[in-house]
């Protein structure tokens, strides 16, 4: 018996021996239809052990099984293929099993070394751990490893995996609804009207593109500066301008963020974002400094409401330090806000920025994976945003935002000829210049 499987041109690379295999990207691509006629062509031609995985699988429902009892009767294989509560069983002694990850420990997982496929759905959402725990399981030789995925974030576990640091024998690609050639038209029309109706949560949907959860807190504007194209890499200091600001969120072997800023008319570059954890500001201090000779000229530098705090490992406060390392006038606190009017000033502020796309980018990703914290009791999104991974670039940018809007350029020292322009018999100072441009931009 001949089986005549027809796949999309986007996902032939898939069908070479690799170990590890991903296919990811928007709705209406064929991925989940690739993987399942996969299998069960596999399991039809040989004998093949399969183990489909999410997750969390609450119910045989939430699994592949239903995909895949619908390829087999499009091929006409009911008779060979015996699918029962928790399980497909095939010719040749084949056997496909449904499973969640949440039911696996370190010593019950063993129960899969003798696999030769994993194929793992909906794998944005699997977790760092489960990665870590199913990868050496599969010891099989030729097994393989299969993934697939819609994007949510750059720093899920299987999307850093594949698309950052892929090992040697992984592939991967990406795969949307224009690289199906049976794209259905009902699928089409929904398409057009997402895009339509809400266009950042098309893209993400239909297109592959990074998304955000329901909760997302500025995700949406990072989006639409990358539709834009104030996303790029031609975001430069200019030497003319204003000096740089540094805005941070620091915290004592904590995760600290911090955005180098530069005011420009009608809007705001950010030139650089730099991020770590485990540095206290005896650390900190040499990096800024080391940064600054790359980048230009430090007018100010704005430490969170904390860095006043006196901790017990230190008899100094990190404003303390930081003062004397820059100096008294450049050194300053943002002031004291709520968390509310942060976002709104980021919401604003946003919108007039443009971001370097290389030396931002780990702070962009924190940008669109702020979130506010989802109550389960009640339901809903509380007003205070998760404090994870993401919060902390996002805090450092929120505070810059907020200075942003309430200070005008720090002063600064600048070359005589640089210092104004003569226009007729009088001089413009920059300082004017720069109150005249934010006037005419309805900034102030």
């Amino acid at each position: 018996m001949t089986l005549r499987l027809e796949v999309p041109r986007k996902l032939k690379p898939l069908l070479t021996a690799r170990r590890y295999k991903g296919a990811y990207g928007g709705r209406g691509g064929a991925k989940s239809h690739f993987f399942a006629e996969q299998l069960v062509l596999r399991c039809f031609t040989s004998f093949t052990r399969v183990v489909c995985i999410r997750e969390v699988q609450e119910s045989i429902k939430d699994s592949v099984q239903q995909l895949i009892t619908d390829k087999i009767a499009k091929f006409g294989l009911q008779d060979h293929f015996d699918p029962v509560e928790r399980e497909i069983r095939g010719p040749h002694g084949s056997l496909i099993i449904f499973r969640g990850m949440q039911s696996y420990n370190a010593d019950n997982i063993k129960s899969l070394e003798g696999y030769d496929v994993a194929w793992v759905e909906e794998a944005q959402t699997f977790s760092q751990t489960s990665l870590d725990l199913l990868r050496p399981t599969l010891r099989r030789e030729g097994s393989e490893l299969w993934f697939s995925w819609n994007p949510r974030y750059k720093t899920d576990p299987v999307d850093r995996f594949f698309r950052k640091n892929p090992p040697e024998d992984a592939i991967s690609v990406m795969v949307n609804w224009r690289d199906n050639p049976w794209f259905p038209n009902v699928l089409r029309k929904e398409m057009e009207h997402d895009f339509k109706i809400d266009p950042d949560k098309a893209e993400h949907i239909w297109n592959g593109g990074y998304g955000s959860s329901q909760g997302a807190i500025l995700a949406r504007w990072v989006s639409t500066a990358e539709r834009e194209g104030r996303i790029h890499n031609g975001v430069a200091y200019d030497p003319l301008g204003s000096p740089i600001e540094v805005s941070s969120d620091l915290g004592f072997r904590d995760t600290a963020s911090w955005w180098y800023w530069q005011r420009a008319v009608g809007g705001y570059r950010l030139l650089k974002y730099d991020g770590d954890t485990g540095l206290d500001a005896d650390d900190w201090i040499p990096r800024i400094q080391k940064n600054l000779e790359g980048l230009g000229r430090l007018g100010k530098i704005w430490l969170p409401t904390d860095a006043k705090a006196r901790t017990f490992q230190s008899k100094h406060t990190s404003i303390d330090k930081f003062l004397k390392a820059f100096g008294a006038g450049v050194v300053d606190i943002v002031p004291p806000s709520k968390k509310l009017d942060q976002i709104s000033a980021a919401r604003e502020v946003i919108q007039k920025c443009e971001f370097h796309k290389d030396l931002c980018e780990d702070g962009l990703d924190g940008l669109r994976a702020w979130e506010y914290e989802w109550s389960d009791e009640n339901s809903v999104f509380s007003k205070e945003p998760l404090h994870n991974w993401a919060s902390h670039p996002s805090d450092g940018f929120a505070y810059g935002c907020q200075v942003m809007t309430l200070y005008q350029p720090p002063k600064q020292d600048m070359p005589q000829e640089i210092r104004g322009i003569t226009v007729g018999n009088n001089t413009v100072t920059m300082d004017e210049l720069w109150a005249t441009a934010q006037k005419q931009s309805g900034r102030i």
